[in-house]
């Protein structure tokens, strides 16, 4: 059995909510506890959890790379029972087909029939690259609708429902298609390995006959009053102008393009991203118990909504300039603020 934390249940009886302090304080104390248990097995992941918490709670979906080791199955699956949640994972192999996805569908609750992994709550797609075309379209259905139609068949999707979808880092060049399929999704959260001091923890712990799964400390059903406390987070024209100028300005022939991003970029991100930054923002403010986004939150989540829907050209490549290295550019060069960001564009 899990051991249940105290439950927040000055949500149970509130129609709708205010932006008041109690709102965003049990959000904070919810995401300290989920923190404090997944660091027993998620040794130096801090920044993983919050990433995986935000694309919960804003109902996005995830890119999540790593070389092989790095425990992205572990924390995917730890997330889910920390949070009280069902967990399936969809190992993509060429032969794999729309109805093993699907399975015998959404069985009700108390029959002897079993769901397809798509079902769970949070689903781990492993290799998700080795998809066939018609695998591949019914995922991107699943993350754009959050149902799936098969055969003439409407399929409704656990709420909430969190997709991550793994493949290997490679050095291939990305093509255009490729970098709009990506733009789907709201993050790419990189899980690279461990620091010596927590690898050697993480020797240390694991090898203990003392260590076991970490428990439930947050109701499932909490989830949805956490994610109407987001929708009441305030966000003022300053930080989503600051977002808007991180986005342009990974633009070829955008005009306010700086000198690097000519030189290292291909292709810059579109307009999905600047709204995912912002939501991104406002989601990590209330886990952070603040009911107003400030540049932090931006630049705090720039790295994961940024890295797959930017694509650099030859040039970087062979100089070895990465992504990440690009973002942390922009963040150095691009202004919090500029003349006229006090107040929202003058409407046209």
């Amino acid at each position: 059995m899990l051991t249940l934390a105290p439950r927040f249940t000055y949500f149970d009886s509130a129609p709708s909510f205010m932006t008041s302090e109690i709102d965003f304080r049990a959000v904070r104390q919810a995401f300290e506890q989920i923190r404090h248990e997944l660091s027993k097995t998620l040794i130096g992941q801090d920044a993983v959890v919050e990433q995986l918490m935000i694309a919960l709670l804003a109902e996005g979906h995830c890119l999540f790379e790593g070389p092989p080791g790095v425990a992205r199955s572990l924390a995917a699956a730890s997330l889910a029972r920390v949070l009280g949640l069902t967990f399936d994972r969809i190992r993509c192999t060429p032969d794999l087909t729309p109805h093993d996805i699907i399975g015998l569908g959404a069985a009700p609750q108390g029959t002897g029939e079993v769901p397809g992994p798509i079902f769970a709550n949070i689903v781990l797609v492993d290799d998700f690259t080795r998809l066939r075309p018609r695998s591949d379209a019914l995922i991107q259905q699943a993350i754009q609708q959050d149902q799936i139609v098969l055969d003439g068949r409407r399929y409704v999707l656990a709420e909430p429902f969190l997709l991550l979808a793994t493949r290997y880092p490679d050095n291939e060049e990305l093509d255009p298609i490729t970098e709009h399929h990506d733009d789907r999704f709201m993050m790419k959260v990189a899980i690279g390995y461990p620091e010596y001091d927590d690898e050697f923890e993480l020797a240390e712990v694991m090898s203990s006959a003392d260590v076991g799964p970490p428990e439930q400390v947050v109701a499932s059903h909490d989830l949805q009053a956490f994610r109407d406390v987001v929708r009441h987070v305030e966000v003022a024209p300053p930080a989503v102008h600051y977002a808007l100028r991180l986005v342009r300005a990974t633009r070829v022939h955008e005009g306010e393009t700086p000198d690097f991003v000519y030189e290292w970029v291909e292709f810059g991100a579109g307009p999905r991203a600047a709204h995912y930054l912002v939501l991104a923002a406002k989601t990590r403010a209330a886990l952070h118990g603040r009911n107003e986004v400030d540049h932090d939150d931006i630049k705090a989540v720039a790295h994961p909504v940024l890295r797959h829907r930017i694509i650099t050209n030859r040039n970087a490549r062979s100089n070895g300039v990465t992504v990440d290295r690009v973002i942390r550019r922009l963040l150095y060069d691009t202004p919090e603020r500029a003349p006229g960001d006090e107040a929202p564009p003058a409407s046209r």
